[in-house]
């Protein structure tokens, strides 16, 4: 009887192991209730998804270290099989707990609606991430988790120009700057008009190209008068005939040609472009906003060489508004300067690349900081730069970019991330379609009638009922794998710093903005004495001076 017993025992303890550790054959009644119990005790999913080897062979640290060379040229063998957060950021962890590793050289997207774990997921990798890192959101919260320890690595910079959650900006950014050399016009230009969302518009791309070409004869004018984002504004909203002047001055008079096409017999065409140029400069209007793009008093302002080599931390905060933020191409045209020279001095390094390479963490990218991404992301892998774009859907995707463009990104993209609560069936069916099929065994009407068919390993209900805090995972050729997503305020070290009272950095107050008035213009007045600019609100106005504004409070006629 005793010896029974045991039989029974080990039968029934044989048939739960091989429950929990081998995918089941069967095809369960209930599949997402199936699936929902397996992931709660962190067991394999089920057929059709990585395997326990797999997850060693392919995201395992082992498998993060053999392409590190490549990435981090600078580290010793040593120091990236020590230490794999050098050149690897962790995303979650799967069945059996193990950690799915990322190198820093392939872009991650995630798709997620609001409030279903991004901002913890993102955050965790900035805290850990070895190189600069710009950070996009329509909140304060990243900052607040993530800037304290951030600190310990590098400077960190604040750009809030709404100040949102009472947080101020640490500098002033004057896109005019530079503007005297063409490429740099030509690049700021492309940032603002690009970043105008066209949505519902006949030939978008054409309007937009013409924005561009007219607002970086604006900029580069501007420049070589030593003027700024006013001078700007004024001959947008007013006369450009000043600028016309200038550029033909200057020698760039085919530019100057190409600005006074505004003023042809095409008064419709005028009339279209100059509302795109408008809306690219609509920031200009709230004086707050306008002031965080005004050249700073003391003459210092961002440096992004510096910013990429002592590997600091920058977050671009603004509120989304209807469906872009106001500086929208503010953070764009920053965005696309901050890229250009991550890629330049990645050139100039051993192996082409940024090392440490940077991190664009581009959360509510399309309404916050609409930069080309599917250009970005063509290239900007072998160039290190590191982009993870976040997006509630695939129809966000094609809002901005077009179906083509959308297409771009989830095939530049090596890992896809889908976390619970999606609605867009497109997007479902995407996903599950990637995770491919499996065999199933499934019995008849007779007791003994077994039969086999395939069937989705992920159908689109079991992926939008995804539990909390997991997302499904696909990347590249390798077969899918659902993690439990990891959290900044669950990291150790945000724990610590939290406790002693470091988690979030200490930033300078921003002085008050006053209401602006007109002066001179300080630098080149000589060449241009007719040009009048409205002052820095942190410089006492020239008295008795001449001054012509417009109803706008801008001096331009």
């Amino acid at each position: 009887m005793t010896g029974l017993l045991f039989l029974v025992t080990g039968l029934i303890l044989l048939a739960a192991l091989r429950w929990c550790f081998g995918p089941h054959a069967g095809l369960p009644r209930f599949r997402v209730r199936y699936l929902h119990l397996r992931l709660l005790l962190r067991l394999h999913p089920g057929r059709g998804h990585a395997t326990t080897f797999e997850l060693w062979l392919r995201w395992g640290r082992l498998a993060a270290f053999r392409r590190s060379r490549r990435c981090r040229r600078s580290l010793r063998a040593g120091q990236r099989l020590s230490r794999p957060n050098e050149h690897s950021l962790v995303i979650g962890q799967a069945h059996y707990g193990h950690r799915l590793r990322v190198p820093v050289d392939e872009h991650v997207l995630i798709m997620a609606p609001p409030r279903t774990g991004k901002t913890g997921l993102l955050a965790r990798i900035i805290l850990h991430y070895p190189g600069p890192v710009v950070s996009t959101t329509t909140k304060h919260d990243v900052f607040e988790l993530t800037s304290g320890i951030r600190s310990r690595r590098g400077p960190v910079h604040v750009f809030n120009p709404q100040r949102i959650g009472n947080v101020p900006s640490t500098f002033r950014w004057n896109p005019v700057d530079g503007c005297h050399d063409p490429g740099t016009a030509i690049r700021r230009a492309d940032g603002f008009a690009n970043a105008v969302s066209m949505t519902g518009t006949e030939d978008a791309s054409f309007w937009s190209s013409k924005a561009s070409s007219y607002l970086r004869c604006l900029f580069h004018a501007a420049a070589l008068a030593g003027g700024d984002m006013r001078a700007v504004t004024g001959w947008a909203l007013g006369d450009a005939d000043q600028a016309e002047d200038i550029l033909a001055k200057a020698g760039a008079s085919q530019w100057a040609l190409e600005l006074a096409e505004l003023r042809s017999e095409a008064q419709k065409t005028a009339q279209t472009i100059r509302m795109v140029i408008t809306r690219a400069l609509a920031f200009m209007a709230d004086p707050a906003l306008a002031h965080s793009a005004l050249p700073a008093s003391n003459g210092t302002g961002f440096d992004v060489e510096a910013f990429l080599r002592q590997a600091g931390t920058l977050y671009l905060i603004a509120a989304a508004e209807h469906d872009d933020s106001p500086v929208a191409p503010l953070f764009a045209a920053m965005a696309g300067e901050i890229h250009h020279v991550a890629a330049q001095l990645g050139q100039a390094q051993p192996g082409g690349r940024l090392d440490p390479p940077l991190l664009m963490a581009l959360d509510e990218i399309v309404q916050t900081c609409p930069v080309p991404l599917p250009s970005w992301l063509a290239d900007s892998g072998g160039k290190g730069i590191q982009l993870i774009p976040v997006a509630h859907g695939e129809a966000q995707l094609r809002t901005r970019w077009g179906k083509d463009g959308a297409q771009v990104i989830l095939d530049t993209c090596g890992v896809k991330a889908w976390l619970p609560g999606i609605t867009d069936t497109a997007t479902l069916k995407m996903a599950s379609d990637l995770c491919g099929q499996a065999c199933f065994r499934e019995r008849g009407r007779r007791r003994r009638e077994r039969y086999r068919f395939w069937h989705d390993v992920l159908t689109p209900d079991m992926i939008r009922q995804l539990p909390a805090r997991h997302a499904l995972v696909i990347r590249g050729s390798y077969a899918p794998v659902i993690a439990r997503l990891g959290a900044a305020w669950h990291d150790r070290v945000y724990k610590n710093a939290r406790r002693l009272g470091s988690a979030v950095a200490s930033l300078p107050a921003t002085p008050q903005i006053p209401a602006p008035t007109a002066r001179p213009l300080t630098a080149r007045a000589t060449r241009w004495p007719h040009l009048t600019v409205v002052p820095d609100p942190d410089e006492t106005p020239d008295d008795g001076a001449a001054s012509s504004t417009n109803a706008d409070g801008y001096p331009w006629s």
